[in-house]
C-alpha cells in the first residue's frame, strides 16, 4: 500500500497540472512516481530537469545499464519495470537486462558497459566509486560523460529510493 497518494489530474495543484500535462504528452500516461511527486511540485520540476539533463552525451545504452544497476541493487520493482523497457529501445539485450546481478560473469557486456555496471554498482552501494575504476572509464568516457554518467546514478538512486520508501506502485 502507498504512503503517498499519488494525486489525480483533478486534485494536482495549478504548478502540478502542466508539469502532468508535459509528462502525458511524452509517455502517455503520467506513471505513479510522477503524481506522487506531485505533492510538490518543484521537487517533480526538478527530477523532470535532471532526467532531461542525463539524455544527453552518454551513449543510451550505457545511461540504462547504470540506472537498472542502480535499480536492482536498490531492489526497486518499479523502475526495473520501466528502465528494462527503456533499455531494451536504446539496444540492450534481453541477456543484458536479465544478468545485472552476475555482470561481471556475464559474456552479455562488453568491457565498458562492465566498467560502467561497477561505477554503478560502487556509487549506490558505498555512496562513491572507487578512484581506480573512475580513472580506468576515464580513458573511454569524457569529462563530461562521467559528469553524465555520475549523474545517471544519482537521480537512479533518488528515484530508487523514493519509490521504495513510499511504497509507489505501478503505472
Amino acid at each position: 500500500m502507498p504512503h503517498l497518494t499519488p494525486l489525480t489530474d483533478e486534485q494536482a495543484s495549478s504548478e502540478a497540472r502542466p508539469l502532468f500535462q508535459g509528462i502525458q504528452s511524452a509517455f502517455s500516461l503520467v506513471p505513479n512516481i510522477f503524481r506522487s511527486m506531485g505533492h510538490a511540485p518543484a521537487v517533480l520540476q526538478a527530477t523532470l530537469a535532471m532526467d532531461k539533463a542525463i539524455h544527453t552525451d552518454l551513449d543510451p545504452k550505457l545511461r540504462e545499464l547504470a540506472y537498472l544497476k542502480a535499480s536492482q541493487v536498490n531492489h526497486c520493482g518499479y523502475c526495473m519495470h520501466y528502465h528494462s523497457g527503456l533499455g531494451r529501445k536504446t539496444g540492450l539485450s534481453d541477456a543484458q537486462v536479465k544478468d545485472l546481478e552476475n555482470y561481471e560473469r556475464s559474456g552479455a557486456y562488453s568491457d565498458l558497459e562492465k566498467k560502467v555496471l561497477r561505477f554503478a554498482d560502487q556509487w549506490t552501494r558505498q555512496g562513491k566509486a572507487d578512484g581506480g575504476l573512475v580513472a580506468d572509464l576515464s580513458k573511454s568516457l569524457s569529462q563530461k560523460q562521467l559528469v553524465t554518467l555520475a549523474a545517471t546514478v544519482g537521480l537512479a538512486n533518488w528515484c530508487n529510493r523514493f519509490n521504495v520508501t513510499f511504497g509507489v506502485e505501478l503505472p
